[in-house]
């Protein structure tokens, strides 16, 4: 994205900010889907009618005009202002500025960022400390980040960045097909889903390039009493009961721990974005593995069964 572009050139002093606008910003720019024109687009330096926020009795003037404002249609989603390498970007009267712009009336904005090619810095307007600061060595290796952080449909759906990556997207992109075997072990599956009277899905995490993941399990209903072998015969039967009624669901809690193999399915859309979910093509064993596992997930709604809560009441007992 930067053509060999190395962090020694910041110390050129005639890199300055139109370099900063030219070699780091509007590549970036480019590559999240931001255009001169369309309904995704960006502008540059756009002033303002009324340059001043009115704070009690008195006009609070907006004396710097950020160089790029990110639109979806007409409404602005993101400031992002450059600076000179020479420049911290951090500096109290900076930030100040870019949030005075930010929340100004004309634009309502409720992220902006600071960049002078050495680093780059996003802000909440409502939080003082930045949501993420990027030094330029890290721009490529943690473009997902940047993603998260920039691209059009986080910036309209922020809730979106609490979502890992997409382990089958991933695997796509290497280029590996629907005909490739993955064989995976071993699997801790997390919560189960009935998609419908012939299909189930079960959620699971996977680390891939020190990355967390989420990964979707999709397969046949008949393949439920295979998957749930490996579990006490009193926690077999209740969590295929749970299955059997309404919400049709149930938390595995990550002690349903399988070897398996998989293959890439279709593209599909889920309630807030795409992902391709593993099609379970075999199952070689299925094991009970109560052991805790740290950042277990906890945000399952109470109306759904836990397996690990009833395997504490049952030991317990």
């Amino acid at each position: 994205m930067f053509n060999g572009l190395n962090s020694e050139i910041f110390d050129d002093p005639y890199f300055k900010e139109d370099s900063v606008r030219e070699t780091i910003i509007s590549p970036m720019l480019s590559r999240l889907g931001y255009l001169p024109s369309g309904e995704i687009k960006v502008i540059r330096s756009k002033t303002l009618r009324h340059p001043f926020i009115r704070v009690g009795t008195r006009n609070h003037p907006v004396t710097t005009i950020p160089d790029y404002t990110l639109l979806y249609g007409d409404k602005p989603i993101f400031i992002l202002d450059a600076k000179s390498p020479s420049e911290n970007i951090l500096d109290s009267h900076h930030v100040q500025q870019a949030y005075s712009y930010a929340i100004h009336p004309e634009i309502k904005c409720n992220e902006f960022g600071l960049c002078n090619g050495r680093d780059l810095v996003i802000f909440d307007a409502n939080i003082e400390e930045p949501l993420l600061q990027l030094s330029f060595e890290e721009f490529e290796n943690r473009w997902g980040e940047i993603e998260k952080y920039l691209s059009p449909k986080h910036l309209l759906n922020p809730a979106l960045r609490k979502f890992a990556p997409d382990f089958g997207y991933k695997l796509s992109r290497l280029g590996i097909d629907q005909n490739t075997d993955l064989v995976m072990l071993p699997v801790r599956l997390n919560l189960f889903g009935k998609v419908n009277d012939n299909l189930i899905t079960a959620s699971a995490n996977v680390d891939f390039g020190d990355v967390p993941h989420c990964v979707s399990f999709d397969f046949p209903s008949s393949m439920l009493k295979s998957i749930v072998a490996g579990l006490p015969d009193q926690l077999s039967e209740m969590f295929l009961e749970a299955m059997s009624r309404s919400p049709f669901q149930a938390a595995a809690g990550l002690v349903i721990e399988l070897d398996l193999t998989a293959r890439l399915g279709d593209e599909t859309q889920g309630q807030s974005e795409k992902f391709i979910p593993l099609i379970i093509k075999e199952i070689h064993d299925s094991r009970f593995n109560p052991s805790v596992v740290p950042n277990d997930p906890n945000d399952i709604p109470p109306h759904v069964f836990q397996l690990r809560k009833a395997f504490t009441i049952i030991d317990e007992d």
